[in-house]
């Protein structure tokens, strides 16, 4: 993309109009002048770009063409007509290619705000594609330009996007430092709709993280924050986070007590929060050992999500198959995780993906099934890569050592517990 000088404009405007340079002057505007400009060895004042686009108006009627453009056309300088094509473009672009073509021309002409913006979009582009990583590395670049243009008022909801980046990737240790920037930043620019998200956000780590009390502790914040009237459905999800809490705890009739309020709020068949409250019903008198209700209300929430809900169809069809893992109808279990890891996959939802395959080792174990217990092994450890969960990958390598020892498939094993202290390098990093 070129974009001219003022002199260049005003020429290939005159072209344009199959107009000479003759045709421009006047007693007050002269060749001499007019050429100067062309060639950029004289500025263009205003009152001369009044004059000149009164020209150039005045030749388009003649020949019935129309022509839109203004002294400012005339007056803006390659870079200034750069940002203003550049952030007309942010606010239609729909592919990552048309962000980077943005910003080599930013680059180009140094353009601050459009870089930061360029970034701040390009990295919601990766995260709605899920690619989390290279959604937080944008975040990063646009949140150093935005602090060293001083737009502070970007600056909260950046941090929350990363955060949401990390949880999203499952490193919510990670996650909950920048929610807890989000947060901090947020009330210094009184970003009320942040501050909220990010408590909120918190407490949900929290609670990933197995820090109980501390995510019952910022639920409650959240609903101080939180005007029921106004934001129904955030007071919802709040609720429901807090069942999960007591769950944790395995207070499992104090967690039933809070879904059973809200399913008498009249919430509107069609909102797809009531497929988790059905689906958390599920699990809680699942851990009643109340199978049942739990298999009713888990195929609630899968007829629900079937309808208005289908990337979470997949939670519901992994969950459920728990009903039967506890009866011994591992069969049963196994077909319902395969399909559920299908819809996952679909889904590039790696929590479930991993979530899945391990409920597939615990049948395995029982089952004494080592070949399927190596593959399931495999895919987990190839899921736990993309997310670079280190950590993990230490563990289920040293699992798989092991299972290769008993096997006294010494060379495997080696090869297992050799990529075990790798992984434990990374960790280390």
């Amino acid at each position: 993309m070129k974009f001219l000088t003022k002199g260049e404009k005003l020429k290939s405007t005159r072209k344009y109009l199959k107009m000479k340079q003759e045709d421009l002057t006047d007693e007050n505007l002269t060749r001499g002048l007019i050429s100067m400009i062309e060639i950029g060895k004289r500025e263009l004042s205003n009152k001369v770009a009044l004059k000149l686009v009164e020209k150039f108006e005045q030749r388009a009627k003649e020949l019935h063409i129309e022509l839109k453009i203004d002294n400012g056309f005339l007056l803006r300088s390659p870079s200034e007509d750069a940002e203003l094509y550049c952030m007309e473009k942010l606010e239609q672009i729909k592919q990552d290619k048309d962000i980077k073509e943005i910003l080599e021309i930013a680059n180009k002409f140094n353009l601050l705000n459009v870089k930061a913006l360029g970034y701040s979009r390009l990295g919601d582009y990766c995260s709605n594609k899920k690619n989390y990583d290279e959604a937080f590395i944008n975040y990063i670049y646009a949140i150093d330009i935005f602090k060293n243009l001083k737009q502070n008022e970007t600056i909260p909801y950046i941090y929350f996007k990363i955060g949401y980046c990390k949880a999203k990737a499952l490193q919510y240790a990670e996650a909950l430092s920048f929610f807890y920037l989000s947060q901090r930043y947020s009330i210094m620019y009184n970003d009320k709709k942040t501050e909220k998200r990010s408590i909120y956000d918190i407490a949900k780590c929290y609670m990933k993280l197995n820090k109980i009390n501390l995510a019952l502790e910022n639920i409650e914040k959240f609903l101080i924050l939180c005007n029921k009237e106004e934001d129904y459905n955030s007071y919802i999800y709040a609720n429901i986070l807090k069942a999960n809490c007591f769950e944790a705890r395995e207070e499992f009739n104090t967690a039933i007590d809070i879904y059973d309020s809200l399913l008498i709020e009249n919430i509107d068949c069609n909102n797809p929060v009531l497929g988790y409250i059905y689906n958390n019903l599920g699990l809680a008198y699942l851990d009643k050992n109340d199978f049942n209700n739990s298999l009713e209300y888990f195929n609630k929430a899968e007829q629900l999500r079937i309808k208005i809900n289908s990337a979470n169809i997949c939670h519901t069809i992994i969950e459920k198959s728990s009903v039967f893992i506890k009866q011994g109808f591992y069969n049963d279990a196994i077909t319902y995780i395969e399909s559920g890891l299908k819809l996952a996959e679909d889904n590039m939802d790696y929590e479930y993906l991993i979530k899945g395959n391990y409920e597939l080792v615990r049948i395995y174990e029982i089952l004494n099934d080592v070949l399927n217990l190596k593959k399931t092994y495999l895919n987990i450890a190839d899921f736990l890569k993309i997310i670079n969960k280190y950590s993990e990958l230490v563990s289920v390598y040293t699992k798989l050592s092991i299972i290769y020892l008993n096997e006294n498939n010494v060379e495997d094993a080696k090869e297992y517990l050799l990529m075990s202290l790798k992984q434990m390098q990374n960790v280390a990093l």
